[in-house]
């Protein structure tokens, strides 16, 4: 089964369970429904500062519970599909996730609640689904048959994915104990510029060169453009380890400006080129029928740019947007550029994969319906106007302190959350009505699905 004509030679006869990943995705509405819960709760006192006990809950329930069980579910899938390489012992992926959701549901309320027993417990079993995770998984991309930029940006994002891991459980354990050591504040930094730019931002960039061409028949990258791109991160990421190791040796007085330019290669490919690129690719895709996920990635790469002008601005002025800057600029990334493009892609590859592992060999025997028709158009339209009025309200409730407007994002969080959530099981549930003998569809009767 060679795949589709424009996938670039995927290997979907290597595509792990359908269980896996899907465990993974459904767990995310979940953390938004939480993360929306404790805003209505707690209202404006949670978006006070990024060091606040319950800041860092809400942000670790966006970066882990949201961001990352989609990142961690999408590379189960994609790493055998993309790179032709066999993830070792596929199924101990539902421990992976078993331990993570264990290891959220003690860390953050532990830092809501200032439970050091609860923080410590909580991040060593987040240590250990990660470790448990990026071996098979590094593995299977460091011998992977097939060598892609985009598995060079797999490669690069996990290497990220490692340190942020490493760094995070040393400041976990640190206020666990009660001994943070020297050079806490560089630790963090250097934790969570490694997570936005380097893990975050180098997954979605590398996903992006596969996804975009295959689900919206766009123009491919221009290898040129994608190893720049590459070349950039990776520099950005060398940069910060090099800084970490110079804080670890007592290097510290040039570290915030140095980390400053450390970050700058990686905005520039992340916030600047990759948007502007990925909206010149969809505007002149060849399928040019309306898809409600575009809204999406249309979103995302918009909020990427205004993120690019405000970290340039604090990197010129720091103290320019006073405490709430931070949190506003998590929130952005978070929410509004890595949120919104995992959204809209979770109702594209969601329905793609049960198409894919339920349908595809049916097509000739019986009637099939298309991957649109799996997940109607106006649910996913909906999803995203939602989505974009929590982004909205949650900004001006950061920016002006108002506690209505953070408790109003809290409703909008919840509302996301159900509608997701409902729409990935509406998907999920649906099978042939009939059984017939198995034969795989063409690459172009395929494709005439999408």
């Amino acid at each position: 089964m060679s795949g589709f004509p424009s996938n670039g030679g995927l290997s979907l006869e290597q595509a792990p369970p359908l269980a896996v990943p899907a465990g993974f995705f459904l767990t995310a509405p979940w953390a938004i429904g939480v993360a929306g819960a404790l805003l209505l709760e707690g209202g404006s006192e949670l978006l006070l500062s990024r060091w606040s006990p319950a800041t860092m809950a809400l942000a670790h329930l966006g970066t882990l519970g949201v961001v990352g069980m989609v990142m961690l579910g999408a590379l189960y899938q994609m790493v055998p599909v993309v790179a032709g390489a066999s993830v070792a012992h596929i199924r101990l992926g539902h421990l992976v996730h078993a331990l993570l959701l264990g290891g959220l549901a003690l860390f953050c309320p532990g830092l809501l609640a200032a439970q050091p027993d609860m923080i410590g417990v909580g991040a060593a079993l987040i240590g250990v689904a990660m470790l448990l995770f990026l071996v098979p998984v590094g593995g299977a991309l460091l011998g992977a048959p097939t060598v892609t930029h985009t598995v060079h940006g797999m490669r690069l994002a996990l290497l990220a994915l490692a340190a942020v891991v490493a760094l995070g459980l040393w400041a976990a354990f640190g206020l666990a104990t009660g001994q943070p050591g020297a050079g806490r504040a560089v630790r963090l930094e250097v934790h969570l510029n490694l997570a936005l730019l380097g893990w975050i931002g180098g997954l979605l960039v590398a996903v992006s060169w596969q996804v975009v061409p295959m689900f919206y028949l766009a123009a491919a990258w221009p290898a040129r453009f994608s190893a720049t791109l590459l070349g950039l991160l990776g520099t950005s990421v060398l940069l910060l380890l090099l800084g970490q190791a110079a804080d670890l040796a007592g290097v510290r007085s040039l570290a915030p400006l140095y980390l400053r330019l450390a970050c700058l290669p990686a905005v520039l490919a992340v916030w600047i080129m990759h948007p502007l690129s990925v909206m010149t690719r969809l505007a002149q895709r060849q399928r040019r029928r309306s898809d409600a996920s575009l809204l999406f990635w249309y979103g995302g790469m918009v909020t990427a740019l205004l993120i690019a002008v405000g970290w340039i601005l604090w990197a010129c002025a720091p103290g320019l947007f006073g405490a709430r800057g931070p949190v506003l600029f998590a929130w952005l990334v978070l929410w509004g550029w890595a949120g919104l493009v995992l959204h809209g892609m979770l109702t594209r590859i969601v329905p793609f994969l049960v198409w894919f592992h339920r349908y595809s060999a049916r097509i000739g025997l019986e009637a099939v319906p298309s991957i649109r028709e799996l997940l109607p158009q106006g649910r996913i339209r909906a999803g995203f106007f939602v989505h974009l009025a929590s982004l909205v309200v949650g900004g001006m409730a950061i920016f002006s302190g108002n506690d209505v407007l953070a408790r109003l994002t809290g409703l909008l969080l919840l509302a996301v959350a159900v509608m997701l959530f409902s729409a990935l099981v509406h998907v999920l549930q649906r099978r042939p009505v009939t059984s017939g003998q198995a034969s795989f569809a063409t690459g172009s009767e395929r494709d005439s699905m999408i």
